[in-house]
């Protein structure tokens, strides 16, 4: 195998990443923002349909190449998840609290 033949996939893990950071980075960033918007409701929906659609048309456009690099792609994407919850989890606040509330 050479390297050339791993491209796809390199490829496929660094859109996998990037889609999970804006999917998961843009609805930590929502909710964040979420308290200060007078629409909040309307501003909450826009934000998942944007994230959304560039998540489907990203695992659409892989999809298309190959349906192994897809599975490479959306097994990053959940990747990106768990790093993001870890990296922004709150400290606990009290003793025997895994999680703040």
């Amino acid at each position: 195998m050479e390297a050339t033949d791993l491209l796809p996939f390199l490829l496929a893990s660094v859109l996998g990443g990037a889609l999970g950071l804006f999917y998961f980075g843009g609805l930590w960033w929502t909710l964040e923002v979420l308290s200060q918007k007078r629409r909040a409701k309307t501003f909450l929906i826009l934000s998942f349909a944007i994230r959304a659609c560039i998540a489907l048309l990203g695992f659409w456009i892989i999809l298309r190449k190959s349906f192994l690099s897809f599975f490479l792609t959306l097994g990053v994407f959940f990747l990106a998840r768990v790093i993001i919850t870890r990296k922004l989890r709150l400290p606990a606040q009290g003793k025997g609290d895994e999680y703040a509330d």
